[in-house]
């Protein structure tokens, strides 16, 4: 099994209640001299579900740094998963880098998320440090957290098999 359920359960048995990844953590962030396998919804689909399986049997939240195909184009996207292992929804990028612009194409709204007590709004990477909006846009509709993510050269990410499978 690849290591994005791994490090659900870990979280889950060291008592966090929830848990944060990277930007395009599944399937891998697409850039030159990257070799990450072509968009595929039947990968991410599998990736979501051993995750939304993980989570509810670890009872741990997750905003999961992933990308989702959209009318045939690929965003890079959050996916939040409560403890029960519902999904919760997408915040899609909204403010594109332009070395992005080739692989991706930006949202086009922000929302909030609830899960248990906490209302919270997603940045990720550079749509929050340099777009200072996004993060206003969430504080003031409610938000007690802003959860940001960029790409995290240190992990791994899971351009392998997520499932197992």
């Amino acid at each position: 099994m690849g290591a994005s359920p791994i490090r659900v359960t870990a979280a889950g048995s060291a008592g966090a209640s929830s848990i944060v990844f990277p930007e395009c953590y599944v399937p891998g962030y697409r850039a030159p001299q990257k070799h990450v396998p072509p968009p595929d919804r039947d990968f991410l689909e599998r990736g979501w579900s051993a995750l939304a399986s993980a989570c509810a049997e670890a009872k741990v939240a997750a905003v999961i740094g992933t990308e989702r195909i959209v009318d045939a184009q690929v965003r890079i996207t959050a996916l939040v998963i409560d403890a029960g292992g519902d999904r919760c929804g997408f915040q899609d990028k909204v403010q594109l880098d332009p070395s992005e612009e080739p692989f991706f194409t930006a949202g086009t709204e922000r929302r909030l998320f609830r899960v248990g007590p906490l209302t919270f709004g997603i940045v990720i990477c550079h749509e929050g440090w340099r777009y200072p909006e996004t993060v206003r846009w969430a504080a003031c509709r409610g938000a007690q957290l802003v959860a940001t993510r960029q790409l995290a050269a240190r992990l791994k990410p899971e351009a392998a098999d997520v499932t197992g499978s």
